[in-house]
């Protein structure tokens, strides 16, 4: 795109709607045609600010890289926190503390980034000096990789009424707040409030917690527990223990064909675990243990998986949303060419068993680009086919491909199901919600909602795929404890609901990547604007 003006975006199919692009210092007309409403354009397409963009110092580059390379951890705090200046965060501040927005990628999606504050709620907030009990990486990376932070933080905090007290103090001042919403025009969602179904959810879900902590014996006061139970973290133990003897038994045991298939399996459930790990900082080195050991990234999944995939389902900024393109294609507003439609589709398992590799691929290419932090992580996959073509050769590298093909069709074939049912692909729909709390219903596909924990290791847990992206912190082995609170609330506030059969749902997934459900329309990336 040309960012000296004069430039429009057009849909891929070359019609939908146009925006266009200012010159530095012309001001944007609010016609029908350009209207800031439009998130596709506004953060997808590089919309540029109507000002011209600063390159940051030489100084700002190496303090980025030297973060880049600590994995995205962010500073403590920043060279014009609070602290230094003596002032609290809201008092005054100062032009030089303004950073201009800047793009970033993020698995192939650009987002405009939030400068040195963060913004949640259409309100600005300086963190620099906030000891974060998540760890200041996450916090970091919401910051300097995307947009807006609202839906990060709503996600992640059950308790809003304590999280939003905590918060309140680091607001920046009014004069402050003005200056960064002119330099941030991208769309900003409003945060949920009493009455909305998103928030009376989570409110209900948490006097759950409090009153199973009650019975626990422990004060009604006190953080309630949404880790893993004490069944979920024996079961991941020995899942480890036996994919780790699966793959000595297939290097030095028995190399065979069984055996390589069941390696993929435990793989498969190894993979679930990492699925699970990833977003609970207390066991991110359980998430190195069950992600990187089977080539995918846990420092990669960190940000993209909980701060891309689960805030933006199902919308260009996903990063999934194109993940399986041109074989694959899961945009449902897009028409589809003869091989797409007629032949792709019935081969996806085989299409499928490539999907570990192309994971692994692009997350390297990044990493070489310079995009992504380097990660131990990244020596697990070759080291496993070094080991296995030193001790069988070309019979051993055909045997760890069959493992990673079976992980890859088992794996991708339940996370696809989870996002390209009939019902998830229901643009009208999903543009019609409310909050980000109802996108997330009209984006995910449930099925066997009545399965207890361990028989739904068979579907590597990802039935109650809803519950997972709506309380995202909350472990898997509390699903089924919220699920029968979140259909209440779907009937409380008139939201659709749907739960479907695994075989229903496959077929679903099959017919959308032959046939756009929603053709032609522009979804909306921000729910709740």
């Amino acid at each position: 795109m040309d960012f000296n003006g004069r430039t429009f975006w057009k849909h891929p199919t070359g019609k939908g709607l146009k925006v266009k692009v200012p010159v530095a210092g012309e001001s944007l007309p609010q016609g029908p045609q350009n209207a800031p409403h439009n998130p596709i354009a506004l953060n997808q397409y590089h919309v540029s600010p109507s000002f011209p963009i600063v390159p940051p110092s030489t100084l700002e580059c190496l303090r980025t890289k030297i973060r880049s390379f600590l994995g995205g951890q962010g500073p403590r705090s920043s060279p014009l926190s609070a602290s230094k200046m003596g002032k609290t965060p809201s008092s005054s501040y100062s032009t030089s503390a303004l950073l201009p927005p800047s793009t970033k990628m993020s698995s192939g999606v650009s987002f405009q980034t939030q400068g040195r504050h963060w913004r949640i709620g259409r309100t600005w907030y300086d963190f620099s000096t906030f000891d974060h009990p998540g760890g200041s990486e996450i916090l970091y990376l919401a910051r300097d990789r995307f947009s807006d932070s609202t839906y990060a933080f709503e996600s992640h905090h059950m308790d809003q009424e304590k999280a939003r007290k905590i918060i309140k103090k680091y607001a920046v001042g009014e004069e402050l707040q003005k200056e960064l919403e002119r330099l941030n025009p991208t769309p900003a969602p409003k945060l949920t409030k009493p009455g909305d179904f998103y928030y009376d959810l989570r409110l209900r879900v948490l006097v759950m917690f409090r009153e199973k902590s009650s019975k626990a014996g422990n004060s009604r006061g006190k953080k309630v527990n949404v880790g893993p139970t004490p069944l979920c973290l024996n079961l991941f133990y020995a899942s480890f223990l036996v994919w780790v003897f699966a793959v000595y038994n297939t290097l030095y045991v028995n190399p065979s064909v069984v055996s390589a298939v069941f390696q993929g399996v435990a793989g498969a459930v190894l993979g679930a675990f990492g699925h699970n790990w990833i977003h609970q900082p207390k066991y991110k080195f359980y998430a190195l243990l069950s992600l990187d050991t089977i080539g995918f990234s846990s420092t990669g999944w960190y940000r993209e998986h909980i701060l891309q995939h689960h805030m933006y389902t199902n919308t260009p900024l996903d990063n999934h949303f194109r993940g399986t393109d041109p074989f694959l294609i899961t945009d449902p507003t897009v028409p589809r060419n003869f091989f797409q439609k007629y032949v792709t589709p019935i081969l996806n398992p085989v299409i499928l068993t490539f999907g570990l590799w192309g994971n692994y691929g692009f997350h390297l290419g990044e990493v070489l680009k310079g995009n992504e932090p380097v990660s131990i992580g990244k020596l697990f996959l070759p080291t496993l086919v070094y080991l296995f073509y030193s001790t069988s050769g070309v019979y051993g590298l055909g045997l760890f491909w069959l493992n990673t093909a079976t992980t890859s069709i088992y794996y991708f074939t339940m996370a696809l199901m989870n996002h390209n049912s009939e019902n998830t692909l229901n643009v009208k729909t999903r543009n019609e919600a409310k909050d980000w709390g109802e996108a997330q219903i009209s984006s995910c596909a449930d099925w066997s909602i009545q399965g207890k924990f361990l028989p739904s290791i068979i579907y590597l847990w990802l039935n109650y795929h809803c519950v997972h992206h709506l309380f995202p912190l909350t472990d898997f082995s509390h699903h089924r404890d919220i699920q029968g609170i979140l259909m209440e609330t779907c009937r409380d506030h008139g939201v659709e609901y749907v739960a479907g059969e695994f075989w229903t749902i496959y077929k679903e997934m099959v017919e959308s990547f032959s046939s756009p459900r929603s053709l032609f329309m522009e979804i909306n990336c921000y729910n709740g604007s």
